[in-house]
């Protein structure tokens, strides 16, 4: 069985899942006033910083689609992107894929201390389980700006 952390973290994804599946592509790239970024780089960002966490909680955690890193972390945005942007079904699957992958790996995990810390602020992560839960926070922070966005392109 799974830890508590695992647990969250499937829920959330669950819920980011369902909601980009109900969000038409044509609304993925359209970037509103007021917003850094648009549904597109909310997706492919949840990803690819889970893909960091869980291999600084990890390091033998095999990090996929390592050219996206270029496209959507921190501080990237998407009016430097110039070709090769993942469609929408490609961040699904992405996502999707990396669900079991954690599960799979992570499983007998959560009590390991974290390859390497991590720290945020005044926040330090020193084991896997702290950096499963900072994950799962942070892609809950992803999944109600991709609501708002959505909410605002209806």
């Amino acid at each position: 069985m799974s830890s508590i952390s695992l647990q969250h973290f499937q829920f959330a994804r669950s819920g980011t899942l369902g909601l980009l599946k109900g969000i038409n592509e044509t609304k993925w790239d359209e970037q509103p006033i007021g917003f850094p970024n648009n549904i597109r780089w909310n997706a492919g960002h949840i990803f690819v910083s889970a893909e960091f966490f869980l291999h600084q909680a990890d390091e033998e955690y095999e990090m996929k689609h390592g050219d996206w890193a270029g496209l959507f972390a921190t501080g990237t945005k998407p009016a430097d992107w110039s070709n090769n942007i993942p469609s929408a079904s490609d961040i699904i699957s992405a996502l999707e894929e990396q669900a079991k992958r954690v599960e799979a790996h992570f499983r007998d995990k959560t009590v390991n201390s974290a390859s390497k810390s991590v720290t945020i602020g005044p926040l330090e992560m020193n084991t896997v389980d702290a950096l499963v839960q900072f994950n799962t926070f942070h892609e809950g922070n992803h999944i109600g700006i991709i609501k708002s966005l959505n909410n605002v392109l209806k």
